[in-house]
């Protein structure tokens, strides 16, 4: 067996869930990716994020360290932790030796122990959103830079703030933004509302303050809802993030959150009054959700030009005043009330689409492949795992490795050597196995028997033909039965395979017209290939066994 592809991701330290999410979203992909191109790969993440219950939802392997919030809670001595911390991260590099290292917004690691660390490491990868002018021109920033392969910047080019400085040709490359969900992922309208039990003339408006864990979460959400609650129609969902620690807020057409993703429930929501971190902000804007902005102030992120951004394309209102101030409730109220006019809203929806109309995770992801595998390969990958597949397995409730696990036993079987991955075929075959209680173990095991025995043709018309003869075997609602039918047949090679099938098809007609289970056709082919010493075509054997039933 091949060794598997390490990924590690290091997610370290920020007060929000910002790097973690954005990590997610890009591995997401990276998982469907290896999935379909048959790569056995191991993906990690190191992290001292106390959102790390999202890494659990999103089944990912974290190992994690307490975050710096938490040390200065408890009162642990920061020396002793941060000496613990850079060789937990040394060690853990070490041991796993990963084929990519994944970091993000922090490249000398949060505890400056990167630089010693990366060499133990054969690709590296540096996930660089925008941050505040004065943290780009740390000379330690700067000087990172260079021992990364590849820069990825999360944004478009002509909106990303600060400049990198000695940058290799080829090194940087701009994705346009990256959310954890693609639209088809997330719930439709009518779902969300009935979810959060919505009135049938009440608005949805989505609270939050992002993560939860900026120190002025708590007052945000507070100010928020004291502001709306007594506005009439407004059911406000209060999406306070896994990391908040404040006080739960209740109360008539209200619902309190703490879940780590929401992200898939926005698609619901009328308008939102939110912060403006990277990931609430692309989310609602890539959702059409006209929202009031109240940024924060961050080390490193730049909140309000992102604020400002979307006021001045229309798709969101700035509000500049301090959360604590006089004069916040009614300039809030004022803001929230203009958003109440449907026509308002479908202006801002629609500009707020038109500012992040697509979510680039799937491209930051073919990059970071690309260090790993050659392009072909992740050419096919992207043909192979598009928005209809990812739709299809959402609305069947199968999972990309059942699919996978299929597609890779019909390509094996068929002799294929391109590049082309049959998801569809594979997804077809399942839809049926499904429909008719065919385990999946029993149908790999059919795929395989039947490779060789239904004729030539292309794969995608032998998985076409194995659709339709699995439609007629289920009628006899006997699996095993009808696997022990498909080991009496013979290799036929010169029949092509609608022919072929027809004659399979032949024989369990006949053997439904006479009330036979599947086991009396076993028998007949059986007595048929003994009497048959020249081994003769499929279309002899079946002639001769439906003589055989007579």
């Amino acid at each position: 067996m091949p060794s598997p592809l390490r990924i590690v991701n290091y997610a370290v330290n920020g007060s929000g869930a910002g790097h973690l999410t954005r990590l997610c979203a890009i591995n997401r992909w990276l998982r469907r990716y290896t999935q379909v191109l048959d790569l056995r790969a191991e993906i990690y993440f190191l992290t001292t994020s106390e959102a790390d219950s999202l890494l659990f939802s999103e089944r990912f392997a974290s190992f994690k360290l307490p975050s710096k919030t938490i040390i200065g809670d408890t009162g642990i001595d920061k020396t002793t932790y941060l000496a613990l911390a850079k060789q937990w991260v040394w060690h853990s590099l070490g041991l796993l030796r990963p084929d990519l290292f994944l970091v993000d917004t922090f490249p000398r690691g949060s505890f400056g122990e990167l630089l010693s660390a990366l060499d133990l490491c054969q690709h590296k990868a540096f996930i660089h959103r925008s941050v505040k002018e004065e943290f780009l021109s740390r000379p330690d920033f700067a000087a990172m830079l260079p021992l990364y392969d590849l820069i990825l910047v999360p944004e478009h080019e002509e909106e990303s703030q600060g400049t990198l400085k000695g940058i290799r040709r080829g090194q940087l490359q701009y994705t346009g933004p990256v959310m954890i969900r693609e639209k088809v992922e997330c719930w439709p309208r009518d779902k969300v509302r009935a979810h959060f039990g919505v009135a049938e003339h009440d608005l949805l408006v989505y609270v939050s303050a992002g993560g939860g864990g900026d120190r002025t979460a708590s007052l945000h959400l507070q100010k928020v809802c004291e502001a709306l609650r007594l506005t009439p129609n407004l059911h406000l969902v209060i999406g306070a993030g896994p990391l908040y620690r404040g006080p739960s807020l209740h109360g008539p057409r209200m619902t309190f959150l703490t879940q780590s993703g929401v992200a898939e429930l926005l698609s619901g929501m009328d308008l939102a009054v939110c912060s403006a971190g990277y990931n609430s902000f692309h989310e609602l804007l890539y959702a059409g959700i006209p929202t009031v902005f109240l940024p924060q102030d961050k080390i490193a992120d730049e909140q309000d030009k992102r604020a400002d951004l979307a006021e001045e394309r229309g798709a969101a209102q700035h509000l500049r005043i301090p959360i604590d101030s006089p004069g916040f409730l009614y300039k809030l109220s004022a803001a929230v009330d203009s958003y109440l006019d449907p026509s308002v809203r479908r202006q801002a929806s629609l500009a707020a689409q038109s500012l992040v109309p697509h979510n680039h995770a799937r491209d930051a992801a073919q990059k970071l492949l690309a260090l790993l595998v050659p392009g072909p390969k992740v050419m096919a990958a992207a043909e192979a795992v598009d928005d209809l597949l990812i739709e299809q397995l959402a609305e069947s409730g199968m999972s990309i490795e059942q699919v996978c696990e299929i597609a890779h036993v019909l390509r094996s079987t068929h002799g294929e050597t391109s590049e082309l991955i049959p998801c569809e075929e594979a997804l077809s075959l399942l839809r049926l196995s499904q429909q008719h209680a065919l385990p999946q173990p029993a149908l790999v095991r059919m795929v395989r028997q039947l490779a060789g025995r239904i004729g030539t043709g292309g794969l995608d018309e032998k998985s076409v033909a194995m659709g339709e003869l699995l439609q007629s075997l289920a009628g006899f609602s006997d699996w095993p039965g009808a696997q022990s039918l498909l080991k009496q047949l013979p290799q036929e090679r010169s029949l092509p395979t609608a022919d072929a099938v027809a004659e399979l098809r032949r024989l369990l007609g006949t053997l439904r017209s006479r009330q036979l289970d599947l086991y009396e056709g076993v028998k007949a082919l059986s007595v048929a290939q003994s009497d048959d010493q020249s081994g003769g075509s499929l279309s002899d054997l079946v002639t001769s066994a439906i003589r055989k039933l007579s």
